[in-house]
């Protein structure tokens, strides 16, 4: 019978990468959010709405919920 145990080295990459994931996110997510502009009418760019878009789409897959909106 062949022992099961983990190999070391590799496997615990991506247990590292899943945990530190998240915390990345929220990191970038504040960082994009103090980039952003203030201005009220004015349309973001298509290159500022495609990176916002990543964003929201990455933090709905960790789990975070969106942002909800009355309008």
């Amino acid at each position: 019978m062949k022992n099961r145990t983990r190999v070391k080295g590799k496997s615990g990459r991506l247990g590292l990468i899943l945990a530190a994931a998240p915390i990345v996110l929220e990191l970038l997510v504040t960082a994009r959010n103090a980039q952003k502009k203030r201005a009220r009418y004015t349309r973001a760019r298509k290159r500022d709405r495609l990176i916002d878009s990543l964003l929201s789409g990455a933090q709905r897959a960790v789990g975070k919920p969106g942002k909800r909106r009355f309008f």
